[in-house]
């Protein structure tokens, strides 16, 4: 199977989608294409690498990834088709590979050394894409290894003081707020103990109480576990990001 991914902040009110979907099908015709998600916030390279971390493993491997969010399409600029763990992801370099990968050195990339001003980075896209099915990229690329960094913020756990530091991650359709914090590393470090997790936004929540997995008659705001792994901050039948004024960004700090 040609399994192709797609994730952008492109939406679904414009026909851009269905367009790239049209370029692929006519490119790559016994293609299988598969949305994770149109709804990205515009130009959000964080959270566009957070759900792609966090979703990509769950396709077959070889998949190829195609990373939409904040691209230029501008003739002049080239994509990347980064492989990794068995996966292929092709974007811009738009500092969303160094979020998704950081310094790993099992990544690898390359660029097509076919520089045209005459088609868009989207096209290019699509050339890429087929010329990778046909099993002729090597002839067409160049090694890529001078990646655009961003600083990823990373969960710290002070043993001494006995304080995890983390940040919201991410924010879902029911506006509970997941965490960049691991809930093994919460489970390690609070056990059976007591704690309070503090999130910093314009209105100063505390919460106490833990659920392994989402109970529709928690009637208190609580933090559980999600299924990619996070701590995850929830409220029944409401919005607690809104309700809280929470965002992407904000800190977390569990004290135990």
């Amino acid at each position: 199977m040609k399994n192709i991914t797609l994730i952008s902040d492109w939406k679904l009110r414009d026909p851009y989608v269905a367009m790239l979907k049209g370029q692929l099908w006519k490119a790559i015709p016994d293609a299988n294409i598969i949305d994770i998600t149109h709804a990205i916030d515009a130009f959000s390279t964080e959270q566009t690498a957070f759900i792609l971390k966090n979703s990509y493993k769950s396709f077959p491997e070889q998949t190829l990834h195609f990373v939409l969010t904040g691209i230029t399409l501008s003739h002049t600029s080239m994509p990347v088709m980064v492989e990794y763990d068995q996966h292929y992801f092709i974007g811009e370099d738009n500092g969303i590979f160094s979020l998704m990968f950081g310094d790993d050195p099992n990544v690898k990339a390359v660029t097509l050394n076919m520089p045209d001003e005459k088609t868009t980075v989207l096209d290019k896209f699509v050339s890429m894409a087929q010329l990778h099915f046909s099993n002729n990229l090597k002839k067409n690329t160049l090694p890529y290894d001078t990646f655009i960094r961003k600083i990823k913020l990373e969960p710290e756990h002070d043993t001494v003081n006995r304080i995890i530091t983390g940040h919201v991650a991410y924010i879902d359709t029911c506006c509970n707020a997941v965490t960049d914090i691991p809930v093994k590393m919460f489970k390690d470090a609070v056990k059976k103990g007591n704690f309070s997790l503090m999130l910093s936004s314009t209105k100063h929540i505390t919460i106490t109480h833990f659920q392994e997995f989402y109970n529709p008659k928690e009637e208190e705001v609580y933090v559980l576990s999600n299924r990619l792994g996070y701590m995850e901050v929830a409220l029944n039948n409401s919005r607690i990001a809104v309700l809280a004024d929470l965002h992407i960004g904000d800190k977390v700090e569990i004290r135990y």
